[in-house]
């Protein structure tokens, strides 16, 4: 569970880190954490349901069969 919070976090700090960096545009950001602690993230998206499904791609490529993807944080970048 320790690893699963780890890699949590380290995702929210870079996708925390590239949305800060981006335009003053609107732009949709989001991360998605697998139970066994892999992770996919987004970021510059014009609206949240393509974000989203981003992330949960990203992570799905990084994960076993067995685990399941949620999206744990969705952020519009003002």
């Amino acid at each position: 569970m320790a690893t699963f919070h780890k890699v949590g976090l380290i995702a929210l700090a870079v996708a925390a880190a590239t949305l800060s960096s981006t335009s003053a545009a609107r732009a949709w950001g989001c991360i998605a954490v697998s139970e066994e602690g892999s992770y996919g993230y987004s970021y510059n998206y014009d609206n949240e349901a393509d974000a989203s499904e981003r992330a949960l791609n990203e992570c799905a490529n990084k994960t076993t069969t067995e685990s399941v993807c949620e999206i744990t944080e969705c952020n519009e970048d003002t």
